[in-house]
């Protein structure tokens, strides 16, 4: 049987809303990275870009 659920009283919803709400999330925290050096390395040893991305 299934039941109807209220998305915004669930602990989700809760810690969502402390978190969006937050004066600097951590997802706004983030460096820009230069990734030149290994898209050149990546096409000269024929290995994928994300496989040396995640390296």
């Amino acid at each position: 049987m299934k039941t109807e659920v209220n998305p915004k009283d669930t602990t989700r919803a809760e810690a969502f809303e402390m978190w969006i709400t937050s004066p600097m999330p951590m997802v706004t925290l983030t460096k820009t990275f230069n990734v030149s050096r290994l898209l050149k390395v990546s096409k000269k040893l024929d290995v994928k870009f994300n496989a040396l991305l995640c390296w």
